[in-house]
């Protein structure tokens, strides 16, 4: 699961599947409460799925 923030600042996650081939691991900067925290929104946020907040999106330009 990714937990991403959006353009306008909401938060949203996505999966990912499969790693793309350019993909290149980034190195660990968080540190165990910041990890926790992450893992707590992704758990327990309630948020709406990279999906969702695309049609959303979509809905809101036209």
């Amino acid at each position: 699961m990714l937990l991403l923030t959006v353009r306008d600042g909401q938060e949203i996650f996505s999966l990912l599947d499969v790693w793309p081939a350019s993909f290149d691991r980034l190195p660990e900067t968080l540190d165990r409460a910041a990890k926790q925290a992450v893992a707590h929104r992704l758990d327990h946020g309630n948020l709406p799925t990279q999906a969702q907040w695309a049609h959303r999106f979509r809905t809101n330009l036209t």
